[in-house]
C-alpha cells in the first residue's frame, strides 16, 4: 500500500503541474516584456535572478517543469522531484508568492515530500514519513481554515460567504451560485456546512471508511471552490494529498 500511495501522489501532482504549466505558457504574453507581469516589475528587487526569471529564460523554466512533470507521471524518478521543486519555487518567486493562491503552496508541500521520499532511495521510513507529512498538512489546511471561520461571526451569519462569492448587490458569481446563496438563511446554512466539514476533518484519520467519506466531501468542496471562485488548480493540488490521507487512515 505504501508504494501505491506514493505512486498515486506522484501521478496526480504530476498532472497538476503539467496542466498548471500549460496554463502559464498559454498566457505567456502577460509576463512578456510588454505584459502586466513583465520582468521589470521585479527587476529592482531581484536583479540577480534575471538569468532565470526574465521573459525568455522563464519560458525555458516552464518548459523544463513541463517535461519533468511528464516524466514524473511516466514513473521516472531520480532528479525529477528536485527539478520540479526548484522550477515551481521559481514560478512562485516570479509571481511574487503564488499565481493561484493556496494550491501553489500545497503543491510545494507535496513536492517537498516527494524530494525526501525519492532522495532517500525509496527508504520505507522516509516514504512513510513523506506520506504522513502530506496527510498532516492536508488535514491542517482544512482544520485551521475551519477554526478561523468558526471564530468569525460573519461566517456564521453567511455574510462572509456571500461577500467572498460575489453574491452581494454587485453580483459577479455564476447564476447557479447566486441562486443557491440568494438569501441570508441559505448562505448561513452553507457556511455552517463548510465550517463543520473543515473543523471535523481530523476525523478522517479515524479509519478507512471515515477517510473515504471525508475525501469524497473534499472533492465536492474543491469543485465548489472552482465553481464559486474559479480557482481551478485547487482540485488537483489537494487531490494529490488524498492518497496520503487514505494511507494514513490505514495505520
Amino acid at each position: 500500500m505504501t508504494a501505491l500511495a506514493l505512486r498515486s501522489v506522484e501521478i496526480v501532482i504530476g498532472i497538476a503541474l503539467a496542466l498548471g504549466t500549460l496554463e502559464l505558457l498559454t498566457v505567456r504574453r502577460a509576463f512578456a516584456d510588454g505584459g502586466i507581469w513583465r520582468w521589470e516589475t521585479l527587476s529592482a528587487e531581484l536583479p540577480w535572478l534575471r538569468p532565470v526569471l526574465a521573459y525568455r529564460p522563464f519560458l525555458a523554466v516552464l518548459v523544463v517543469r513541463l517535461g519533468a512533470a511528464a516524466l514524473l507521471v511516466g514513473g521516472v524518478r531520480g532528479p525529477v522531484a528536485p527539478v520540479l521543486w526548484v522550477t515551481s519555487l521559481l514560478v512562485n518567486v516570479r509571481f511574487r508568492g503564488t499565481y493561484n493562491g493556496g494550491s501553489d503552496l500545497m503543491t510545494m508541500v507535496v513536492l517537498t515530500s516527494l524530494v525526501v521520499a525519492h532522495l532517500g532511495g525509496r527508504s520505507p521510513v522516509l516514504v512513510n514519513a513523506a506520506l504522513l507529512y502530506i496527510a498532516a498538512q492536508a488535514m491542517l489546511s482544512y482544520f485551521v481554515a475551519g477554526v478561523a471561520k468558526a471564530t468569525n461571526i460573519d461566517w456564521w451569519r453567511g455574510d462572509a460567504l456571500r461577500e467572498l462569492s460575489g453574491c452581494g448587490a454587485d453580483g459577479g458569481a455564476p447564476a447557479l451560485v447566486r441562486r443557491a446563496l440568494g438569501g441570508r438563511r441559505r448562505s448561513a446554512l452553507v457556511s455552517w456546512a463548510v465550517i463543520a466539514f473543515e473543523c471535523t476533518f481530523p476525523l478522517a484519520f479515524a479509519g478507512v471508511p471515515a477517510a473515504w467519506v471525508f475525501v469524497s466531501l473534499a472533492l465536492g468542496f474543491q469543485l465548489a471552490v472552482v465553481l464559486v471562485f474559479g480557482l481551478n488548480r485547487f482540485v488537483l493540488a489537494w487531490a494529490a494529498t488524498w492518497p496520503a490521507i487514505l494511507y494514513t487512515a490505514r495505520l
